[in-house]
């Protein structure tokens, strides 16, 4: 079909990209459209690292051999890897795959789309029209082309983060704090949040007071001044700020609807862990198989085919049952003060890895 490529992506982030570039290695003409395609990935991506594909092992920037879980009753030391993404680096791989195989890049937002028996057609704010075979939609989980059956309220993650030139700082180097959930003063009062830290290197330090999740939101001054609160008691109060960051991720969204006229990623698609809001490892993961399903029904079978399969690649049936289990997990979290969340992550940790990790990386 002359003009019409056969994957159109919506969105340029991680989940974004990674779907595009798998679709592009699958032999797929690809369309990238988004505000800004070339734009920077502003965040820390972290995972563990047994929960990333192999391929990814050459984009992984930093690794911290263990981790800890620090509660109001005690500490938790985690012998498992935890790395973090050389984002750049992954960000121009993915776009190297882009554009070494049939693929552009157009700088503009989808306002709408409109769907026929064998070509989308995406509209622009910009008045662009686009055609291709199927749309895959990540654009995160604010998307207003993906169908949900279900109405749930959303819950978000919340951080507040700060990269320090800090070279008399106190952490590990060979430790991630995954969640210390001591309070930053004593009888704290309000909403649990607890502080992720990064040792970088021995006199860089990344520190971030996060709201693991709330409805509605924490507000990001509270997260601010409770990390204000610790750099004083650190003695890092006078550490230079490298970089901020400020994270705010949606949490439990209800699951697409099985069958639509888009396939889902990424955010858009709800897989964000309802519980955790850890969603990078999980779309890097999902990315090659699901890339697989579409091309290869778009090939054999066309256009309603590759929709159909690739709406099952991302969600099989397991999958949504389990997903529905973890949005109990996010309505426990939810009825939680701090001493209540201590208690619950002392009992979590104390199972056997296999059981937290499972639960943790969906």
């Amino acid at each position: 079909m002359a003009d019409v490529d056969d994957i159109g992506v919506l969105g340029s982030g991680p989940a974004a990209l990674a779907i595009a570039a798998a679709c592009a290695r699958s032999g797929a003409s690809v369309t990238v459209l988004a505000p800004q395609p070339a734009a920077a990935w502003g965040s820390n991506y972290c995972a563990w690292r047994d929960e990333l594909p192999p391929m990814l092992d050459r984009y992984i920037e930093q690794t911290w051999p263990n981790a800890l879980v620090a509660t109001q009753h005690g500490e938790h030391g985690l012998d498992r890897s935890y790395v973090k993404l050389d984002g750049d680096a992954l960000r121009q791989a993915f776009r190297q795959d882009l554009l070494a195989g049939q693929s552009r890049f157009v700088a503009d937002l989808a306002t709408s789309i409109t769907h026929g028996p064998e070509i989308s057609t995406i509209h622009t704010a910009g008045g662009i029209t686009e055609r291709v075979r199927v749309v895959i939609d990540a654009s995160g989980a604010r998307s207003p082309f993906v169908k949900r059956p279900k109405r749930r309220d959303p819950a978000f993650q919340i951080a507040y983060g700060l990269l320090l030139h800090a070279p008399d700082h106190p952490f590990e180097l060979d430790r991630a704090v995954l969640m210390d959930f001591r309070a930053a003063t004593a009888g704290q009062d309000g909403p649990p949040t607890f502080l992720y830290a990064l040792p970088l290197a021995k006199d860089r330090l990344f520190l971030e007071e996060t709201s693991l999740a709330n409805r509605p939101g924490v507000p990001m001054g509270l997260l601010r001044s409770r990390l204000e609160t610790r750099l004083d008691r650190l003695g890092l109060s006078r550490a230079p700020h490298l970089d901020e960051e400020q994270c705010r991720i949606t949490m439990g969204l209800p699951l697409p609807a099985r069958e639509q006229a888009v396939v889902p990623f990424g955010a858009a698609a709800s897989m964000v862990h309802p519980a955790t809001g850890y969603s990078v490892a999980h779309a890097l993961r999902k990315a090659e198989p699901v890339a697989r399903a579409v091309v290869r029904a778009l090939r054999a079978d066309g256009h309603s085919a590759a929709i159909a399969a690739g709406n099952r690649a991302v969600w099989p049936a397991a999958d949504r049952a389990a997903w529905e289990l973890y949005g109990l997990g996010l309505e426990s979290l939810l009825n939680m003060d701090a001493r209540e969340t201590s208690a619950f992550f002392d009992g979590f940790f104390d199972l056997p890895q296999a059981d937290w990790s499972g639960f943790l990386g969906g």
